[in-house]
Parts: structure tokens; sequence; C-alpha cells
């Protein structure tokens, strides 16, 4: 790092190089700005670190979750609505020529070229389910970057729970609400809110695997642990553990609907005993 302590653009890109990313990269980002400690331009650093490793030909997708409690006020609006995702994806979303897609609750902002193909039709699928933006990222090759934080961040897991199967109950009553969005052109529409984004607190167990087949690179950047792996590996691996035990990332307290509603629902089926 610099004297001065702080961790220059510079520093930040020579260490994402280090991890593996480069150019012509798609990712997605989950971050903690705060663990960087001081880092040159905040979170615009960050964003043009990555930009400048993977260049014009790559795609940062962003976070921009602002999830399915409280609901936005009078509605969702893509280029105003904030997320509650931390400062670097609130940020990235503002850039000029991101693209953010429609969800209500698990909305991504993308700067590249594939931002229009990665968030278009995110109404048509689940938040976060089978051809959504972030699967559609890892099935093009993106990486998962997290940056600071653990894998209970990373929500590709929840694709590859998709994959394998595992029934999704809401933290709250069904039928779940129909919400408001304001799409481009000015009309207003509604949209039903689906299960898909359950509990990630079991989420760290997939990281055993990863590293068991080495498909983690590992750098430090400040005060920041940083890991990069593909996200089509994140898929695979929690997919495969799944198979193995179909409840194993799904947390013990009794007070999680989700996680009890989904153990019910696999002994109902015969997945688990």
């Amino acid at each position: 790092m610099a004297n001065n302590d702080t961790l220059t653009v510079r520093e930040l890109v020579e260490c994402l190089g280090e991890a593996g990313l480069k150019n012509g990269d798609s990712l997605i980002i989950h971050s903690s700005l705060s663990s960087l400690g001081r880092m040159e331009n905040g979170a615009d650093g960050v964003i043009d670190a990555i930009l400048k490793v993977i260049g014009p030909s790559g795609n940062l997708m962003l976070p921009t979750f602002n999830y399915t409690r409280p609901l936005p006020e009078p509605y969702y609006d893509p280029l105003t609505t904030p997320c509650r995702t931390g400062i670097i994806p609130e940020t990235g979303r503002k850039r000029k020529g991101a693209v953010r897609s429609l969800s209500p609750t698990h909305s991504v902002a993308v700067i590249g070229p594939d931002a229009k193909k990665l968030t278009e039709g995110h109404l048509e699928t689940r938040a976060v389910g089978k051809n959504s933006p972030i699967d559609r990222l890892a099935r093009m090759g993106g990486k998962v970057l997290l940056l600071g934080v653990p894998h209970t961040t990373s929500t590709t897991i929840h694709i590859g729970e998709e994959y394998a199967g595992i029934p999704k109950v809401s933290w709250y009553d069904e039928p779940l609400p129909m919400i408001k969005i304001l799409m481009p052109g000015g009309r207003i529409v509604e949209h039903r809110l689906d299960t898909s984004p359950s509990c990630s607190t079991g989420f760290n167990a997939v990281e055993y695997i990863l590293r068991m087949n080495d498909e983690i690179r590992d750098v430090k950047a400040g005060s920041a642990k940083i890991q990069l792996v593909p996200g089509e590996r994140v898929i695979a691996r929690t997919v495969e553990m799944i198979e193995k035990r179909a409840d194993i990332l799904l947390c013990r307290w009794p007070g999680c609907r989700p996680c009890t509603g989904a153990r019910k629902r696999l002994k109902e089926e015969g997945r688990i005993k």
C-alpha cells in the first residue's frame, strides 16, 4: 500500500490481476468497502479498478437488491430506488451506462457491453432462479468476486439451490404480495414476489468443497481478503452437495421459516429423513 496507508486504484488493479481477473472477464461482486480500509476514491475507486482490469469487453454485475421488506413505496423505480447492499453497488448503479434490471427485490445493475442482454426479462424469471441475470452471468463464464465478505453473501449459491430443486418457503405469509414497478416507459405494473431468495446462513459450507477442488483464488487488498471463483463452479458444487444431503445448506434455527419450511417439504418428498 502507499505510504499513507491508502489503497490506490493501481494497487487494487494489481491485486485483482493476481486473483486471476483478466481482460474480457465478466463478474458479479459482493463487497464491503470498509473491509479495504482507506480506499482511493472510495467506492468509485473500486469500480474503476475492476473496469480497468476487465476492459471494455468485460461486464461488471452489481447486486442492487432492496429485498422483500420493506417494500419500496409508492413503487420500485429502477432509476431511483436505492439498493440496500452497500455503497459499492449503490455507486455503480448510478454510473453512466449502467443498466438495472426490473426485479423489485433482487435487481442487478450491469456495466458493460452485455448489460442489456444480462438484465432483460428479469420479471419473467424467479428473482434468483434459473435464467435470471445471475444465472446467465455464470453460464457465460462469469466469475464471483467476494471482496471482504463471506460466501453467505454469494447469491449464486441460491441459483444452485434452484437447479437442485430445493423447495422454497417465504419468510412471510403466502400468498406473497404484489409490488408495483415503474416501467421505463412510465407505465406502472404489478408483479408478485417469489420464494427464491431464501436463507443464506449455511452458505459458507460451499467454500469447503470449492477449496477441496482448488476452485478459489485468494488475494489480500488493503485489509480485505478477496476470493475469486467461477460462477458455474459455485452452482455445480452447490448442486453436488445437495445431491449428497438435501438439507446441507439449511440452517437449524427454529425461527427460520425458509429453512424449517424447506426441511419439512424435503421430508414430505422423501429426500431427507
